[in-house]
């Protein structure tokens, strides 16, 4: 039986599918950082780049142009949570510290990404695994479609530039 949004296992699962993912997707890009730390048998990796890094806001610019070809794959293709998967990177925010890191798209309606936190924030505290969210298009620094049958990856443009930085 699949489980839905609402139902009790269905964080549960959500937690065991992203631990799995964020384990896949460091082999898959390779680990990039300054900072390390293992929470729930997965490796975290950090980098620190200046707040103007030019090449990383030419890289966002570019996500941003492309984020139509995002949506249309979401409106189009998920509901198929077994067949794709639908990920954006965004700044979070706690005072002066900031920490850019994926969550997983559920939905999208007027400009709003409905989403579910997947990523380890390492100084952050206002936020945690699982966590519901909500992410203004404008704020989408990165994005990523995974083809889960092809294993294809569209997306995910600065994330060759980021694992230059270890």
């Amino acid at each position: 039986m699949k489980l839905k949004p609402g139902d009790p296992n269905f964080i549960g699962e959500i937690r065991m599918k992203n631990l799995l993912f964020i384990l896949l997707l460091l082999v898959i890009t390779g680990a990039y950082g300054q900072q390390t730390k293992v929470e729930n048998n997965v490796l975290y990796k950090s980098v620190s780049l200046p707040k103007d890094d030019a090449r990383f806001l030419a890289l966002k610019r570019i996500a941003q142009k492309y984020l139509p070809q995002f949506i249309d794959s979401l409106q189009k293709h998920g509901r198929d949570t077994e067949g794709y998967r639908f990920v954006v990177k965004s700044d979070f925010v706690e005072g002066s510290n900031h920490e850019h890191m994926w969550s997983e798209v559920i939905g999208y309606s007027n400009g709003i990404f409905r989403a579910i936190f997947i990523d380890s924030p390492f100084t952050l505290k206002n936020i945690k695994l699982g966590d519901k969210i909500s992410i203004n298009q404008a704020d989408v620094e990165d994005w990523a479609v995974h083809d889960l049958r092809t294993k294809k990856i569209t997306g995910e443009f600065s994330e060759k530039y980021l694992n230059t930085k270890q």
